[in-house]
């Protein structure tokens, strides 16, 4: 059976918080203005086939429009039910196991999104590419990337790179 690649590419406050309190994540478009062609993320939407979010995230992104995955697979995963708004499919698991089920059915790239569902990718060991841009502003209070409890795991600096806004942008690779 073919791995399954999984990429992460997020925006992070340089105290580590991927949302400010109750989520919030204002911020991101307030300090990070670059578009989705200059930050590399839809050179990397057309890569990826399958997007794993968790329900938190897609909560959120429900009320974005238009929706931001339009073309995409969407898979949430949530231990609880929901009515898809958009042929999203509801899994429940490990990041690990759902993974395998994905690359089962001929999911070959998979991006991973929500704090918590990267969180426990990066404590299964399952992410192959982690792209993190980092924004010039400390939040304070908010939803941290990194917490006590995540394993060690070691990464290659892949690509540095800043962009217009003042972004720094860092690629890193599995190692």
């Amino acid at each position: 059976m073919q791995k399954t690649f999984v990429s992460v590419f997020l925006g992070i406050s340089l105290d580590g918080c991927i949302a400010g309190e109750n989520g919030d994540l204002s911020w991101l478009a307030e300090l990070a203005p670059d578009s989705p062609d200059s930050t590399g993320y839809t050179a990397l939407m057309e890569q990826v086939d399958t997007l794993l979010i968790g329900r938190t995230t897609y909560d959120a992104v429900l009320g974005f429009e238009p929706w931001p995955y339009a073309g995409k697979r969407v898979v949430v995963l949530s231990r609880r039910d929901f009515a898809p708004r958009h042929g999203e499919q509801r899994r429940a698991g490990s990041v690990r196991a759902v993974l395998e089920g994905l690359a089962e059915e001929g999911c070959r790239h998979v991006y991973l999104d929500g704090g918590a569902v990267i969180r426990a990718g990066l404590r299964e060991g399952v992410i192959d590419s982690l792209t993190l841009s980092v924004l010039p502003v400390v939040l304070g209070k908010g939803v941290r990337l990194f917490e006590d409890g995540l394993p060690r795991s070691d990464w290659r600096l892949h690509n540095t790179r800043q962009l217009p806004s003042g972004v720094v942008q860092l690629r890193y690779a599995k190692r």
